[in-house]
């Protein structure tokens, strides 16, 4: 018997999907057997890549933020070498140029998209389209509701619609301090007003006052406005799309994924009530609607114990109908002929819209270095928002870090 090992984050949706695809090889290849090893994200990423476990494992689904750090330390084997006897047939025009970028490093394909952000905007139609809604907001702010096109207009409709008492709040935002989008809503902010992480010199740039204003901004969210629920400061992505999905909230940018979580009876009390669009944009001449992109990719060990096996894995799940399971299930298949399936768009219709909102995305920096840049940004925005210590000094702190992290060789 050959045994695989794939490692993951722990999330209902990936779990249910990647069962449904290995029961599937498996029946093809009853000699083969996979063990999945789920774990929490920022568990995921120190055991995997900080501490250098993708080596030792077959398959490792990895985030694409951490790939250029994982090919620099050698952990992972290039998909070129697996696949060069009998290449992927239809890699890469099947899939969208933003699902094919981020898995190539050093000038080698490192990873196979496997689940797709990027992150949208959504909003209960059922409480932004109730009439006496609409009369009580136009009465208090003297414009009629609609989609926040501003991040000043989201505050209003976020203040209007936070009613505690009810159960209801105007927002919902991950407050975990997980590395992961506690430091994703900060640069959403950044960018779309106008700012930079690094500028073509791979100086920090995020500490400047366009900075402060952003994570000011997530700050206030919290706790000056209060437009979001405490406990969401104890939240991840997961945990947020769903809090957000059982009607506790108006409004969430979230990464589309959560958008399918709405549509599942099982899992939401919003079925048929969410709707998907871009993003506010910042206020002011500089302002933009921006996302951000990144992406899950199947990965194979360097120390894997039968390449041939985990080549015909990738193989399989690569297939158009396995990365349609991705997403029937509640992820999100990357291929495009997913994207545009009718079957996909009638069960969750953000496909609809999610290649004009990639047409706005921004990437993080592919350089070995930031994954420790981001850990330096994580503890920034953990001072400010559940230390409630000040902004400026705090970001100072994490760009002299940065600074230091690009200094060593």
């Amino acid at each position: 018997m050959i045994e695989l090992v794939l490692t993951t984050r722990e999330q209902d949706t990936f779990e249910a999907a990647l069962a449904w695809q290995i029961e599937e090889f498996q029946r093809q290849h009853p000699d083969v057997r996979i063990t999945v090893q789920p774990r929490p994200i920022h568990d995921h990423y120190v055991a995997m890549v900080e501490q250098g476990g993708a080596a030792d494992v077959d398959l490792f689904l990895c985030c694409t933020d951490w790939l250029p750090d994982a090919a620099a330390q050698g952990l992972l084997t290039p998909l070129d070498e697996l696949f060069a006897a009998a290449p992927l047939p239809d890699w890469p025009n099947a899939w969208h140029p933003a699902m094919q970028k981020l898995v190539v490093q050093q000038g080698q394909w490192v990873g196979l998209p496997w689940h797709d952000g990027p992150e949208v905007f959504m909003v209960r139609t059922d409480l932004f389209e109730d009439a006496k809604e609409q009369a009580a907001f136009a009465e208090q702010y003297g414009r009629p509701l609609r989609v926040p096109a501003t991040w000043s207009e989201f505050v209003e409709v976020a203040q209007f619609f936070t009613r505690p008492e009810q159960g209801q709040w105007g927002a919902v935002c991950a407050g975990l301090t997980d590395g992961h989008n506690n430091v994703y809503d900060f640069l959403i902010q950044l960018w779309s007003r106008g700012g930079t992480l690094l500028d073509d010199q791979l100086r920090p740039q995020f500490h400047d006052e366009i900075g402060v204003e952003a994570l000011t901004f997530l700050y206030d969210l919290f706790h000056r406005h209060r437009v979001i629920a405490p406990e969401c400061l104890g939240m991840g992505s997961v945990e947020s799309g769903d809090f957000y999905a059982q009607g506790h909230a108006a409004m969430m940018w979230n990464w589309c994924g959560f958008a399918a979580v709405c549509e599942l009876p099982e899992l939401s009390r919003i079925v048929g009530r969410n709707r998907c669009t871009r993003l506010p944009a910042g206020d002011g001449p500089a302002g933009r609607s921006v996302s951000l992109n990144i992406y899950w990719a199947l990965t194979a060990g360097r120390n894997g114990r039968h390449p041939e096996v985990v080549r015909d894995f990738l193989a399989h799940v690569s297939r158009p109908a396995c990365d349609k399971v991705t997403s029937m299930v509640g992820a999100n298949g990357t291929r495009l002929s997913t994207w545009r399936d009718p079957d996909v768009q009638q069960k969750y219709p953000h496909y609809a819209i999610i290649e004009d909102v990639h047409s706005q995305t921004l990437t993080l920096p592919a350089i070995p270095a930031y994954t420790a840049i981001n850990e330096a940004i994580s503890r920034a925005v953990h001072r400010v928002v559940h230390e409630h210590q000040p902004v400026a000094p705090s970001l100072a702190q994490a760009a002299q870090e940065t600074t230091e992290i690009l200094a060593t060789p």
